[in-house]
């Protein structure tokens, strides 16, 4: 397991990047930066998403992200449309006789 404390460089940008504020990508294996926080302001050079397959986050920094062979992150899906819970009046399948 590598040391919070070992310095690490980014893959996209070529800065410093502290362990706990990076992700290592799923494609390149390179460190890149990733905000991990809504509440500090950080650079982010690549994204994180859920793979709806594995039911896994999958890392990607931006030169992967950029390339063909990277999946994308999905687009969001949209709820479909709920069954009316009225119920319907029965229609017959034959004629009455008379």
């Amino acid at each position: 397991m590598p040391d919070a404390a070992a310095p690490y460089f980014c893959v996209v940008c070529g800065e410093g990047v502290d362990a706990k504020m990076s992700a290592e990508c799923n494609w390149c294996d390179g460190r890149f930066h990733l905000n991990q926080r809504n509440d500090v302001d950080a650079k982010d050079c690549g994204q994180v998403w859920i793979d709806e397959q594995y039911l896994a986050l999958q890392f990607a920094c931006d030169h992967c992200r950029a390339s063909e062979d990277a999946p994308s992150p999905p687009t969001p899906i949209t709820p479909p449309r709920k069954r009316s819970t009225m119920a319907r009046p029965r229609q017959r399948k034959y004629k009455r006789r008379a």
